[in-house]
């Protein structure tokens, strides 16, 4: 199945974004964020396990609220801690699970435990 590939180039980029969020990072995540937004808009395209989808898609839409909290902090001038005097300029995203992986047998339970690793909102 190659459009697992997108899901997995994804999963690489929400990890990257994760990373320079919590780090207070923005001007790095921000981006990292968006491509990793596009790569599972590309996989929901070609997904048809129902399961699949809506947990991609909630992530989706997670993800996606954390992009436009951090563009709007972007958009006030302040591009995390070094531009702000060392405080966080947005909120941290909080501890959540993160896709992960592929599995062969992608059921509800595989998801469950894709859906682990990283930090995101």
């Amino acid at each position: 199945m190659m459009y697992s590939n997108f899901k997995q180039q994804a999963i690489e980029y929400v990890k990257q974004a994760v990373q320079e969020d919590t780090a207070g990072n923005y001007a790095k995540a921000f981006p990292l964020y968006m491509n990793a937004l596009e790569y599972f808009k590309t996989h929901l395209k070609y997904e048809n396990d129902p399961k699949i989808r809506e947990a991609i898609t909630q992530k989706f839409t997670e993800y996606l609220r954390r992009a436009e909290e951090i563009r709007a902090v972007l958009d006030e001038g302040r591009a995390g801690p070094a531009a702000s005097g060392g405080a966080s300029a947005v909120q941290p995203p909080p501890k959540t699970k993160l896709m992960e992986g592929e599995g062969e047998g992608e059921g509800e339970d595989d998801m469950e435990t894709q859906l682990s690793g990283a930090k995101a909102l």
